[in-house]
């Protein structure tokens, strides 16, 4: 079975991780790592959570923010521990990979594409208010004189 392995700033990770488990109440193959949250040593708790994992299926460890210091260091990090590494995740994708028995690079790229479209703004067909034009902000200025 596969290991996910969140890791953010702050307790973002742990409520992903919380917010997982309401939905698969058994997802014992999802970890957590509160990044420069118990210390700034974030490289040396990101090693031991690697390795504390289970041996023997492939790690998907999902980040932040994208060019993020807690995504840099898993960057540093892969080719030596061997992981697949995502960033800038949503809950849709950290749910595809909880129920995922064994992710390769082709799956991962499919889920992080499938989490992409999740994004959206559900009320589009409502038309954003009007910014007003340069020619409205000046008559607005001659007004207020």
């Amino acid at each position: 079975m596969s290991q996910v392995l969140i890791a953010t700033h702050s307790t973002l990770a742990e409520g992903f991780a919380g917010a997982i488990r309401f939905f698969k109440a058994d997802a014992d193959n999802v970890h957590y790592l509160n990044g420069y949250v118990a210390t700034t040593e974030f490289e040396r708790e990101l090693r031991e959570a690697l390795e504390a994992l289970p041996a023997g299926g492939p790690v998907v460890v999902c980040t932040d923010i994208p060019g993020g210091s807690v995504n840099q260091v898993a960057m540093r990090l892969a080719g030596e521990y061997g992981f697949l590494l995502v960033s800038g995740i949503n809950m849709p994708l950290l749910l595809e990979l909880a129920f995922e028995d064994d992710p390769t690079y082709e799956t991962l790229a499919q889920t992080v594409a499938s989490a992409r479209a999740q994004l959206m703004l559900p009320l589009a067909d409502i038309p954003a208010p009007e910014e007003p034009s340069a020619e409205e902000e000046g008559d607005e200025d001659e007004e207020e004189l």
